[in-house]
């Protein structure tokens, strides 16, 4: 069984999920970001670390002007960027932290979830993740109940339910299980701290970029006047 049987997921749930940031929110990087909301402004907003940041700008100024090239920002400015960015990337890794589901955040996709867990599934563990399924994702529900009854916990005892799942032929049931226990935790869970995860990540990455294009800009035309 394959979620193409059914309605196909809109192209939002598709697309904004927790696999699309779970690969930078489980970075090293991102949780050291965690910490700029807090660290951060005692840092860069620090009466000593922002006068000698204020002079080295003075002199790279003095040192690069042109009369054709002025800095399109001051290091001052440049600081306040990085740091609005950097707050951003770090509440939006809080989120992640927090609201992203705990298989999200152990592996890195579908298929590594399903080779790891396959090996260790249960009969228990499959009714549970049938009842999460279930209440998550109902329209998907019929065809596991026609080809395996016993993961309706209403239908029989556990006990009766390891008997049919011991002899099972092959893997598919199991795989499909819990590829749709995957699929409704990345794209059912908690979607609107999906949105907000992705946007704040978004706009952080941005606004950390503006300064880094304003320098560029500023080189490259310095490197042409000076040619």
């Amino acid at each position: 069984m394959t979620d193409s049987k059914y309605e196909p997921d809109n192209w939002l749930r598709q697309t904004f999920n927790w696999e699309l940031v779970s690969g930078f929110g489980r970075s090293s990087f991102a949780t050291a970001s965690i910490a700029a909301p807090f660290i951060g402004y005692l840092i860069i907003y620090h009466s000593s670390f922002d006068q000698y940041i204020f002079n080295v700008g003075m002199q790279y100024n003095q040192i690069n002007q042109t009369a054709s090239c002025t800095p399109l920002m001051s290091g001052a400015e440049k600081l306040n960027f990085l740091y609005l960015g950097l707050t951003l990337i770090g509440f939006g890794s809080i989120v992640f932290r927090i609201f992203a589901p705990q298989l999200i955040k152990t592996f890195p996709n579908i298929s590594e979830y399903i080779e790891r867990e396959l090996v260790r599934v249960t009969a228990r563990n499959l009714r549970s993740m049938f009842v999460t399924i279930k209440a998550r994702r109902r329209a998907i529900i019929n065809d596991f109940v026609e080809r395996a009854p016993w993961l309706q916990r209403d239908n029989c005892t556990l006990k009766i339910a390891s008997d049919h799942f011991r002899q099972l032929k092959d893997d598919q049931i199991q795989i499909d299980v819990l590829r749709s226990f995957y699929n409704v935790n990345n794209r059912y869970t908690a979607r609107f701290s999906v949105y907000a995860t992705s946007i704040l990540y978004l706009l952080g990455f941005i606004l950390i970029s503006i300064p880094s294009f304003a320098s560029t800009i500023h080189v490259v035309c310095a490197m042409y006047h000076s040619g």
